[in-house]
């Protein structure tokens, strides 16, 4: 017996690359065989269970990396009773192999084709806080996602339209039972908002101009549950409508039932504007509001003044800014 057992490893050992490639190409054979596809129907089914039938997941087409754990799936949509539905091209999913043991959500998602765009990821476990809590870093870069689209995903009463490119960095537990922390800058190119009216509460409906802007640049940092506006660009001044913006808001994340929810409170905001005779003259209904905080000159008409409310629902209050 023992012969036969030196035997068998002196083969194993003659042959190993050898059979190291059967089985390789044994495995690259099950994969490559492997109907990916029909797995559409038990992850649908899966992820309905998961989320209490809050969210329903469909894709034509499912790719796995064998070099990498990679789950690719193709021409994605997604359901849910608390917003419209929502569709990618392609979608990646890449954990770190290190969250697969510790089981710790880490890794990247990539969307092509989402909001018209693309929109790339970084999920990294970080340290924990004096409160015993979990942080997570949050790496995201967002290009070319559609205003419109965007508009439409928020029910933003004002069409919209342009085109928006976002980079962000934030530091959050996942369960947000404390408030994240998180910087941003934010450009959107060829900005439109067409006119029309919106309803304000208690002051009514309000007829709002057409507005370009060539860009808009905004650059900001969340902390403490409020967010700041620290540098703001509207526009140049080859636009009609062109200027500055500066404040704050405040802005919360509440988990109600595992749904991450953002809520506006007051805020308070300082705008510098200069608009062209052209503008004004089509925009002079709309800028009847403002007549008290303007003041001529040479090149048009500058507009400064602060907009504040302690909530969201509540009336805005205009001030001059000095």
């Amino acid at each position: 017996m023992m012969n036969g057992i030196i035997k068998s490893f002196r083969f194993i050992f003659a042959n190993k690359w050898k059979i190291i490639l059967t089985v390789w190409f044994t495995l690259i054979f099950i994969f490559v065989l492997f109907p990916f596809n029909d797995l559409n129907d038990l992850i649908s089914a899966q992820v309905s269970k998961l989320t209490q039938n809050k969210i329903f997941l469909q894709f034509e087409e499912l790719h796995l990396n064998p070099f990498s754990p990679t789950i690719t799936v193709n021409k994605v949509f997604i359901e849910s009773a608390n917003m419209p539905a929502l569709t990618s091209q392609e979608l990646s999913v890449s954990p770190s192999l290190s969250s697969l043991i510790s089981k710790q959500p880490e890794g990247t998602i990539v969307a092509n084709g989402f909001l018209k765009g693309n929109v790339e990821i970084h999920l990294k476990s970080g340290t924990k806080t004096e409160t015993g809590l979990a942080r997570s870093r949050l790496d995201i870069q967002a290009k070319s996602l559609g205003i419109k689209e965007i508009r439409e995903l928020a029910q933003l009463p004002v069409a919209l339209r342009g085109t928006l490119n976002l980079n962000a960095t934030a530091q959050a537990d996942l369960t947000f039972t404390e408030q994240p922390e998180a910087e941003m800058s934010l450009t959107i190119q060829k900005f439109e908002m067409p006119s029309g009216s919106v309803n304000l509460g208690d002051m009514g409906r309000v007829n709002l101009p057409e507005i370009k802007f060539a860009a808009v640049e905004l650059k900001g940092k969340l902390a403490n549950g409020k967010f700041t506006i620290e540098t703001g660009k509207l526009g140049s001044n080859k636009d009609e409508l062109y200027g500055d913006i500066k404040g704050d808001l405040t802005l919360t994340f509440q988990n109600q039932n595992g749904q991450i929810t953002p809520f506006v409170g007051g805020y308070n905001i300082d705008l510098n504007l200069k608009a062209t005779a052209g503008f004004k003259e089509r925009a002079k209904f709309f800028l009847t509001f403002l007549d008290g905080y303007k003041t001529e000159m040479a090149d048009g008409t500058q507009y400064k003044f602060k907009i504040q409310a302690s909530s969201a629902g509540m009336p805005p209050q205009f001030t001059p800014l000095r």
